[in-house]
C-alpha cells in the first residue's frame, strides 16, 4: 500500500492580516491512495485548507494513460477548497501534441474547469481568503525549457509571460519545474510552489536528492524551502512517480503551508 507524509511549512508576511492554510498536491501522476484517492482526500479535509494548489503533473502524460484518476480527484477536491492548477510538463505535452495523445486532455481540461477548477496557464487570478485578497499566478513555460539541453530562463521572460509580481497583495506563483528557481525568486512574489524533481528520487544523508527526472545529479532545488529577499520557494517531493519508479529515503508528500501575519509565527514552524 502506497504511503505519504505531510510536510509542513510556515510563511510570514506583512501582506497577511489573518492566518490561512494552503495545501499543495504535486506530481500525482495518476497514483491513487485508497479507492478513488480516499486516503489522500481525507488528509486534505483534515488539514482544512483555505486554498488547494497544484503546480502540475496531476496527470500521466502517456498515450495510453487514463485521465479518470485526476478528474475524480479534482471533482472531490473542489468541494474541500478552491483549487488552482498550473500545468506541468505532462499536461503541456498532452495539450501540445493531440496527434499523439488524442483530444482527451483538451476535453479533460474543459470538464475540470466546469467543475470550478481554476487552470492558470500564464495567467493570474485573485481570490478572497478570510476577507483578504490573495493573488495566484500559474506559469506555463515553453515546452523546450523542459528539455535536457541547457536553456536560460530570465526574469524578463517571466515578466513577459506573467507580468510583474504583485506588490500590494500576497502573491503566489505556481511554477512546475524548480530548474529555474533562481529566476522565480528574482521575479519575486511571496510564495512559490514547484515540484517536478520528485525529491531527487533517491536521497542520501547530507547530500540530499541524488538525481532529477531530467538526469541532473544532486539538484539543489529538489525538496524543501528556499528563501531570498522576502520570497520563499517550496518544492514538494511529489506524491507519485512515472518512468523511473524510484523512491529511496524519499517519502511521497502532501505539502501544507500555514501563512501568517509577520512577527506572529505560530508554533510548529518548520524552516
Amino acid at each position: 500500500m502506497k504511503k505519504f507524509i505531510t510536510a509542513k511549512y510556515q510563511i510570514e508576511s506583512d501582506k497577511i492580516e489573518r492566518a490561512f492554510t494552503i495545501g499543495m498536491v504535486s506530481d500525482l501522476h495518476n497514483v491513487v491512495f485508497g479507492e478513488k484517492n480516499q486516503r489522500l482526500l481525507e488528509k486534505i479535509r483534515e488539514i482544512k485548507p483555505d486554498l488547494l494548489v497544484i503546480p502540475g503533473d496531476l496527470v500521466l502524460g502517456k498515450p495510453d494513460a487514463s485521465l479518470k484518476e485526476p478528474e475524480d480527484f479534482l471533482r472531490k477536491a473542489v468541494k474541500v477548497a478552491p483549487v488552482f492548477y498550473a500545468p506541468g510538463n505532462h499536461e503541456q505535452r498532452m495539450k501540445l501534441y493531440p496527434k499523439v495523445y488524442g483530444r482527451e486532455y483538451l476535453e479533460y481540461e474543459k470538464r475540470v474547469q466546469q467543475m470550478g477548477v481554476k487552470i492558470l496557464e500564464n495567467r493570474t487570478e485573485r481570490v478572497l481568503i478570510k476577507g483578504q485578497t490573495v493573488v495566484v499566478s500559474g506559469l506555463a513555460i515553453p515546452y523546450e525549457y523542459y528539455l535536457k539541453r541547457e536553456k536560460k530562463l530570465e526574469k524578463k521572460d517571466l515578466v513577459r509571460l506573467l507580468g510583474e509580481a504583485d506588490k500590494e497583495y500576497f502573491q503566489i506563483l505556481l511554477a512546475h519545474t524548480p530548474k529555474y528557481a533562481g529566476t522565480y525568486l528574482e521575479w519575486g512574489g511571496d510564495l512559490i510552489f514547484s515540484g517536478h524533481y520528485h525529491g531527487g528520487m533517491a536521497r542520501l544523508p547530507v547530500l540530499g536528492g541524488v538525481i532529477s527526472p531530467d538526469w541532473r545529479l544532486f539538484p539543489r532545488y529538489c525538496r524543501g524551502k528556499f528563501s531570498r529577499d522576502g520570497s520563499s520557494l517550496i518544492v514538494g517531493a511529489g506524491l507519485g512517480e512515472h518512468t523511473i519508479p524510484i523512491r529511496f529515503l524519499n517519502p511521497r508528500e502532501l505539502v501544507v503551508v500555514r501563512c501568517v501575519p509577520k512577527n506572529r509565527l505560530e508554533k510548529g514552524t518548520i524552516k
